[in-house]
């Protein structure tokens, strides 16, 4: 089975993700997703709790299996003590799953920022690397402007940023037009991110 991992800090969650983990499915064949919640070592603490963010993160599961079930919500990272890295969650997948064949999808940002991970060198050797971002093409591999991994590049524009989101919030300002309504109804029912 091609198992896709598409793991962020939902904080919150946005149709930018949604939009994203669809498109995976339609593009690159995935027949499972999981959709891991990390504590992220590159960004600081989260606004939201891990709570919270996995409930998000479970609602962002909800609307993308509305188009048919496949994907699965995983707080695997957060049980982990200290930040989380992407090295230990494909090992732990492949422990769980050792028949599948493992793709992992990121951002144009996050791949530009993979020489900086744990173990970064290790991470081709375990999955394939779909890259979703502006620049279009087949596939990316080594130039003076990319990282030296290879991956399968996917044209995708859809600048939604949880930063943007979180100042709406705080500012009183509607954000249904960013993050799908049961995110928005969840978000609103906790008051998170107000100032």
């Amino acid at each position: 089975m091609k198992t896709a991992l598409f793991g962020g800090t939902f904080d919150p969650p946005h149709n930018g993700h949604l939009a994203l983990c669809l498109y995976a499915r339609e593009l690159a064949g995935i027949e499972r997703l999981i959709v891991s919640v990390s504590k992220n070592p590159f960004k600081g603490p989260s606004d939201a709790s891990d709570d919270d963010r996995k409930a998000m993160a479970g609602l962002l599961t909800g609307e993308i299996n509305a188009a048919g079930r496949f994907a699965e919500t995983s707080g695997w990272e957060l049980r982990q003590s200290g930040p989380s890295y992407t090295i230990d969650l494909l090992r732990h997948v492949e422990q769980r799953y050792p028949d599948d064949e493992l793709t992992l999808l990121v951002g144009e940002d996050s791949y530009r920022q993979m020489p900086q991970w744990k173990s970064a060198p290790e991470i081709p050797k375990h999955c394939t690397i779909a890259v979703f971002g502006r620049s279009g093409g087949e596939s990316v591999g080594t130039s003076a402007d990319t990282p030296s991994f290879p991956a399968q590049h996917y044209d995708f524009d859809m600048p939604v940023s949880a930063t943007e989101i979180r100042r709406l919030v705080a500012a009183d300002h509607s954000i249904t037009h960013l993050v799908p309504p049961s995110i928005a109804a969840y978000i609103a029912s906790r008051g998170l991110y107000r100032a």
